[in-house]
């Protein structure tokens, strides 16, 4: 594995955001050997950190023979060059958004996936790549942004416009196929049943256990990234079920649009089925669920919602009560319905609201 240091500036302690970097890291093949924090009201204008946590940066990076760094926050142009100009072209600086970027190109298994996931670091860099022209007019060093790298500055800005030309115009013809599948899914007259929820909340494990599928599981953050429906036969009726991309916190506009394709099945769906981690902590599952509803509002709507209440068999009837009392006072009209995915405890339960759901819309 490939050495990293962290490096995040945040407004109050925030240990839930630093795990979160951490595990993208780990995901996408880094070994954190150090971290740089700094707690501040506001970022460092030129440089995300403060002058002295600069200066212990480049202190990290030759004690321990580092290449990489990771923020966990956004790089604004101006900073990532800063940043690329102090600490050496030789360094690669990766910020939250090419983290989560990272770690979809491993998980991608189609065409479409691979070609959405190039084309939003494309769309994500040519700023990065505009700001270095501008401010110090480069021509000859070589660019790195990932996978993309070896290309002179000002070819790069060439190339990457060029290049997202003829990726959206091949997307747009997937767009176009992937809407004759959606219509002929409403042709055959079943409803749809959305699986949502953060990543590794257990969607896909669900998914899998409804549908008798083999998905992989297990991976880490964004196991799907693709769309994926399956007919299900249960207490007397037949409905597709749908699993959907993982959520994350601040989830990055530039991703929301890159996967579009993926979460306008919340907006297709009759019914979502929320998933929330019940062996979160308290703080988190309310901060889960917060973010989880304000996504589904935004992109699904006002649609029918049921909150599946995952991962019981981790922890006791205390507190299991106390998820299902929280997640009762931040969603008083839902359905709530604890259930163990992993362990297949509660879900025939679940199947049955489901249908009971389906079955109030359609009399």
């Amino acid at each position: 594995m490939e050495k990293a240091v962290i490096v995040g500036v945040f407004s109050m302690k925030d240990d839930f955001r630093l795990k979160e970097i951490e595990e993208l890291a780990r995901n996408s093949g880094y070994l954190i050997v150090n971290k740089v924090i700094q707690i501040r009201k506001t970022p460092h204008t030129s440089y995300l950190i403060g002058p002295g946590k600069l200066q212990e940066l480049k202190d990290s990076l030759r004690k321990y023979g580092i290449k990489t760094v990771i923020f966990a926050n956004e790089l604004k142009p101006g900073q990532y060059f800063r940043l690329q100009r102090d600490l050496g072209l030789e360094v690669d600086i990766l910020d939250r958004v090419l983290l989560i970027l990272n770690v979809f190109d491993k998980r991608a298994s189609t065409s479409e996936a691979k070609l959405q996931i190039e084309l939003a670091r494309l769309r994500y860099t040519l700023p990065w790549a505009r700001e270095l022209v501008r401010l110090k007019g480069f021509g000859s060093e070589k660019m790195g942004f990932g996978s993309l790298g070896g290309y002179p500055y000002k070819a790069y800005l060439s190339f990457a416009r060029r290049r997202i030309k003829i990726i959206e115009e091949k997307l747009e013809s997937m767009k176009k196929k992937q809407e004759k599948t959606v219509f002929q899914r409403k042709k055959i007259n079943l409803p749809i049943v959305a699986l949502a929820g953060y990543t590794q909340s257990g969607k896909t494990t669900l998914f899998n256990l409804l549908t008798k599928e083999g998905k992989v599981t297990g991976l880490g953050p964004f196991t799907t990234l693709e769309t994926c429906a399956r007919r299900v036969n249960a207490h007397g009726r037949s409905f597709i079920v749908v699993d959907s991309l993982g959520f994350i916190d601040e989830m990055p506009q530039l991703i929301l649009d890159a996967f579009h394709a993926t979460l306008v099945e919340l907006r297709l769906a009759d019914l979502i089925v929320l998933l929330i981690d019940a062996s979160d902590a308290p703080s988190t599952i309310d901060r889960k669920l917060k973010g989880s509803l304000s996504i589904i509002s935004e992109i699904g709507g006002d649609k029918p919602l049921i909150i599946a209440i995952n991962k019981m068999d981790l922890i006791g009837d205390s507190r299991l009560e106390n998820s299902v009392r929280l997640a009762k006072s931040l969603a008083p009209s839902c359905d709530l319905v604890p259930i163990s995915a992993k362990k297949n405890v509660n879900v025939d339960f679940l199947l049955k609201k489901i249908v009971e759901k389906l079955s109030m819309q359609s009399s």
